[in-house]
């Protein structure tokens, strides 16, 4: 196999195994909502109640529930699955067009406080930039984003 072909598949199978976590962390925070305890949890996965603990944390925020309609919970999903060969370009660009990405947070209105604004998970920049800074959206994709985008702004205003 040549280098880019290598390349390739790992980021492929690097797309693969952050689908499969999304969806352990989805499982894993469905059982907890359901009333299964931390104690119950730790003794089905072999992690410690910490552990655990940690991995409901983290799926509050990286396994939403899947939207209707779409096939993630976020558009760094949708850009996952997109990259690991299970949505087709046209799909998921056409579900990261139509996703209703939150705003960013407003900068402190108070100058002397420089601590600049929270970050707010669900942005463009933050979901979309992580999906091109891991490599599961390609330049050609973001730029077709961006366009899209624009175009929507344009006719809604």
């Amino acid at each position: 196999m040549r280098d880019d072909q290598v390349t390739a598949a790992l980021i492929r199978d690097q797309a693969r195994e952050c689908v499969a976590r999304i969806a352990y962390l989805r499982s894993l925070r469905r059982l907890h909502e359901n009333g299964y305890t931390e104690t119950a949890l730790a003794a089905i996965t072999g992690k410690s109640m910490a552990a655990v603990r940690d991995l409901l944390v983290r799926a509050r925020i990286d396994a939403p529930e899947l939207r209707p309609d779409f096939h993630g919970g976020t558009p760094y999903e949708i850009a996952a699955h997109y990259a690991a060969g299970n949505l087709e370009r046209h799909v998921a660009l056409q579900e990261l067009i139509a996703w209703r990405y939150d705003r960013p947070a407003d900068p402190n209105p108070f100058p002397w406080v420089n601590d600049g604004a929270p970050i707010v998970h669900g942005t463009f920049n933050i979901q979309i930039g992580q999906a091109v800074r891991d490599r599961f959206l390609t330049e050609g994709d973001y730029d077709a984003l961006l366009e899209a985008l624009a175009d929507d702004s344009r006719e809604t205003s």
